[in-house]
């Protein structure tokens, strides 16, 4: 059976770790990873990544050490998979803070903040790596909650703003938002419409990454008591966010939560299309 957290702790030499590059959190996890000498597979996929469309996933883990036996899979989820990696002698790990459509991973440390519980990475061995501590506590809050988490972490103003600048460097390390969606976003912010407390933000492109842009707008005009979100995108995207209504979402609609369960996701496929919008709403 495998662990989503394991009280023992991992050598960082003898795991081999399996995580995307997709967003802030998974970069810096990665960062870590390579100062600690981790054994590490990196999935080219983006958000929405399974452990069963991982490309010769038995023959990789095999290059890279065919002696380990231990994993660690950060936000790759595949039960399947899985258990045929434990039929093989792998004890599996699963780093996540998701519930899905179909398996509930949530969690209420970020997968970051896991990472380095599981690696017994504390803020002395972070800095001998060369990072900053309060720095990377920065991400993992900020993946956890948002930018509102920053307040938990009992950071003052100044290291807040250092905290934010560096998950936007990290962003930018990522890839450039094009100037496409920025634009789109900015028009899209313009045009808010507030519904009965609910803070509506609309756009008719479905292919274009808005939701962080827009989500950081929420923070600068509600530091403290967010309302409600919801951002729909075209046919294609929508999302809940800062809603004690998140996993009834889940529950009724599908789909997949984030944030500690007060973020929503819905993708819509051919056979599945977007939820109704008044119906999202009058749940709320």
């Amino acid at each position: 059976m495998h662990d989503t957290m394991r009280v023992s702790m991992l050598n960082p030499t003898e795991a081999i770790l399996i995580c995307p590059r997709n967003d802030e959190e998974s970069l810096m996890i990665l960062k870590i990873a390579d100062a600690l000498s981790i054994p590490t597979l990196v999935s080219e996929q983006p958000h929405g990544a399974r452990l069963e469309n991982e490309p010769d996933l038995l023959t990789r883990i095999m290059n890279i050490d065919a002696d380990i036996r231990e994993l660690v899979i950060v936000e790759t989820p595949g039960p399947r998979t899985e258990a045929l990696l434990e039929k093989q002698g792998f004890t599996v790990h699963i780093i996540d803070h998701h519930r899905y459509d179909d398996l509930d991973r949530m969690q209420q440390l970020s997968s970051l903040e896991q990472f380095r519980a599981l690696f017994s990475i504390d803020k002395e061995k972070l800095e001998s790596l060369g990072f900053d501590d309060l720095l990377v506590r920065g991400v993992g809050a900020i993946d956890r909650g948002f930018l509102w988490e920053l307040d938990a972490e009992g950071m003052d103003a100044e290291e807040k703003k250092r905290a934010i600048t560096f998950y936007q460097e990290l962003g930018n390390e990522l890839g450039a938002k094009s100037q496409e969606s920025i634009d789109e976003a900015k028009r899209v912010w313009e045009s808010k419409e507030m519904i009965d407390g609910v803070l509506l933000l609309k756009s008719e492109r479905g292919d274009l990454s808005i939701r962080n842009t827009l989500s950081y707008e929420v923070a600068y005009l509600y530091p403290k008591h967010p309302p409600q979100v919801v951002i729909v995108q075209g046919k294609r995207r929508m999302y809940v966010q800062e809603s004690p209504k998140a996993k009834a979402l889940h529950d009724h609609f599908g789909g997949y939560t984030f944030g500690r369960d007060a973020c929503w996701g819905f993708l819509a496929t051919s056979d599945r299309p977007l939820p109704p919008l008044p119906e999202v709403l009058d749940l709320l």
